[in-house]
């Protein structure tokens, strides 16, 4: 038994010794500048579950090796009644495994911006007309991506995220969202 732990122990020794070197990462370094555009879907609570769709251009600057910058616009459509909701935000983003190919990070931020959504009227909760409503408000948002790089300037990346957001009226907060996107690294 004592054979098999010490062989266990060896066998590993290199996958331990990986996790701990640093690896050449030219896309995750100090000074880079990324632009991308993320597009995904997420769902609202509102009494009932709404589902929407998001596009989010973004651009992004490493402060130093394995800490970004981003700064994110969002647009997301309910496709019901014309709701939506358009904000801009700013995000932080510590990268946690890098090697030459593959990363995961974890992001944190803050966006504000302004839902539209039509809601029935309050006079009358039966009535077939709906009225427009905008609130503009900020919320704080928290999520988990990866991202892989395809060539030395070109990266994919999938992001799930929470935004912590206050209840506005109908359009609700967000309860989870998943976005794919594409990065582009200048030089």
């Amino acid at each position: 038994m004592k054979n098999v732990a010490v062989l266990i122990a060896f066998v590993s020794l290199p996958f331990c010794g990986w996790a701990q070197s640093k690896e050449n990462n030219p896309w995750l370094e100090q000074g880079q500048f990324q632009i991308g555009l993320g597009v995904g879907a997420g769902a609202a609570q509102s009494g009932w579950t709404k589902a929407y769709i998001r596009a989010s251009p973004y651009a992004q600057y490493f402060l130093k090796d394995g800490l970004a910058l981003r700064l994110e616009g969002r647009y997301n459509y309910n496709g019901s009644g014309g709701d939506h909701y358009a904000g801009v935000g700013l995000l932080a983003q510590y990268y946690l495994i890098r090697t030459n190919r593959f990363s995961t990070y974890l992001q944190a931020g803050y966006f504000y911006g302004r839902a539209n959504y039509s809601a029935y009227r309050v006079d009358d909760p039966y009535s077939l007309f709906r009225s427009r409503q905008q609130y503009n408000y900020g919320m704080l948002n928290a999520g988990l991506g990866a991202q892989y790089r395809v060539s030395p300037r070109w990266s994919i990346n999938a992001l799930a995220e929470k935004n912590l957001g206050q209840r506005i009226g109908d359009y609700g907060t967000d309860k989870a969202n998943l976005t794919l996107g594409v990065n582009f690294r200048l030089k």
